[in-house]
């Protein structure tokens, strides 16, 4: 399983998005469906799931989903109660969900997608990066957040 690190100081002066009363100022400007804790669900055609908590984050389910998108601070602690939203290649948005656990799961086929992911409440501005769903397996992705 292949692990990029996503560093909000490089992408998030890169990526524009704009502002939510609902978010802190730079979250995308949509509303984001929250998911409850190790639940499955559809969200506009979109597979999901919210988990990474206890023995819970190693039920064999999640190994079923292409993406799987885990929130930390710089000291690779896990962050909960976020958000993120996604994107594919044209730019059309697939989904926007919250979760109260640490990863996000999502079922992509494989291809390019953009995710912005962010903190509700927090001053930390959204983390957006260019993922890569694989046609086989999971590819994990982590979202740093500096000062949750």
């Amino acid at each position: 399983m292949a692990m990029q690190r996503l560093f909000l100081g490089l992408l998030a002066a890169s990526v524009a998005v704009g502002p939510c009363l609902a978010q802190p100022m730079g979250a995308p400007a949509m509303a984001a469906t929250p998911i409850p804790l190790d639940q499955e669900r559809m969200i506009d055609g979109v597979g999901v799931a919210c988990s990474g908590i206890g023995q819970s984050k190693a039920d064999p389910r999640w190994l079923s989903y292409s993406v799987r998108l885990e929130f930390s601070d710089p000291a690779r602690d896990y962050l909960a109660d976020e958000a993120v939203a996604v994107t594919n290649a044209a730019g059309q948005r697939l989904a926007a969900v919250k979760c109260e656990g640490p990863w996000i799961l999502i079922k992509l086929p494989p291809g390019t997608y953009r995710v912005t992911g962010w903190l509700p409440g927090s001053p930390d501005k959204p983390v957006s990066a260019e993922i890569h769903a694989p046609a086989k397996g999971q590819q994990r992705f982590v979202l740093e957040f500096p000062n949750p």
